[in-house]
């Protein structure tokens, strides 16, 4: 007899060591990134003198930045609701979210990225390609694997330069 054992909600809501689809993203995830991201905007607006184009500019950046930090935390608790519930795989509403959560996510690694040499810049913080596993395969499957030029996925061939399916 298997024994099939069922995650907790503590096991399922647990924050990624490394972060590696955006299916790994925790609500836990945005606060260090958006104080960050806060911290990096203010010191840019401050360089600015006061009334200036420039300095509207920077300081509306930040204000933008911080809402959709807000946002993205909030899709997150979402998505931790549609996880507890074994919900993730429905069609509509859940993989719009899905989607919604590594396009944001995205968004907001490409300001910080900006940032990148900042000492207190974290190697989590940086663009996910994937949602999670099953896409990564299917991708993968589908174009092939960036690091094999093809190889493992072009048609083979029977010797003679015919194609073999």
């Amino acid at each position: 007899m298997a024994h099939h054992h069922t995650p907790s909600r503590y096991e399922l809501l647990a924050p990624a060591v490394i972060l590696e689809f955006s299916d790994d993203l925790r609500p836990t995830d945005v606060e260090p990134l958006q104080e960050f991201l806060a911290a990096r905007l203010r010191e840019i607006a401050q360089a600015q003198p006061e009334g200036t184009d420039a300095r509207w500019a920077a300081e509306h950046l930040a204000q933008t930045i911080d809402a959709a930090c807000r946002d993205l935390e909030d899709h997150l608790v979402a998505w931790e609701n549609e996880l507890t519930d074994g919900n993730i795989h429905q069609v509509g509403y859940v993989q719009m979210l899905r989607q919604d959560l590594n396009i944001d996510w995205n968004r907001l690694m490409k300001t910080a990225g900006r940032f990148a040499d900042h000492p207190d810049y974290l190697p989590r913080w940086r663009q996910l390609r994937y949602l999670c596993i099953e896409h990564a395969e299917a991708i993968e499957q589908a174009v092939g694997d960036a690091s094999d030029a093809g190889i493992l996925h072009a048609p083979r061939s029977n010797g003679m330069g015919a194609q073999n399916p």
